[in-house]
């Protein structure tokens, strides 16, 4: 398996730089296509037909103009006069439940606010608020 990466990897790389260089930037290229007669790669259709699902969905993003937008999940905003307090508190709290997770704080004016993670769809956002919201009840997705 090392010597099949470690054969893939350099052509890999030199498609990617053929592909930058090319002008047509729109262009795409199928790396098995482009892999010497004397290797094989057996895989299930299903993973290249999955592949091109995303290259797909990535494209349509592009095109829509959404392909910077992430999706947060804000578990605290409020701006009583404990908000301070209360927002390094549930930030504190969540970065001990959920290590490796970002954990932001924002401060409007007048609001104190908490975000966490940074997920590319809301898909993604929506199955992490079922878990958060576990701990966070009123936790909700914001766009970023």
């Amino acid at each position: 398996m090392k010597r099949l990466i470690l054969t893939l990897l350099p052509l890999l790389c030199c498609l990617c730089l053929s592909a930058q260089e090319a002008k047509d930037t729109t262009a795409t290229y199928d790396v098995f296509d482009k892999l010497s007669e004397n290797l094989s790669v057996k895989q299930p259709e299903a993973v290249r037909a999955a592949m091109a699902a995303h290259v797909e969905r990535n494209e349509k993003r592009a095109a829509s103009g959404l392909e910077g937008q992430t999706f947060r999940i804000r578990i605290f905003f409020d701006s009583g006069q404990s908000a301070r307090g209360a927002s390094e508190a549930a930030a504190a709290r969540f970065r001990n439940l959920h290590p490796g997770v970002p954990v932001s704080r924002t401060f409007t004016d007048p609001f104190f606010k908490v975000t966490v993670g940074n997920y590319a769809t809301k898909a993604d956002a929506a199955n992490a608020l079922k878990t958060i919201q576990q701990e966070f009840p009123t936790a909700f997705i914001v766009r970023n």
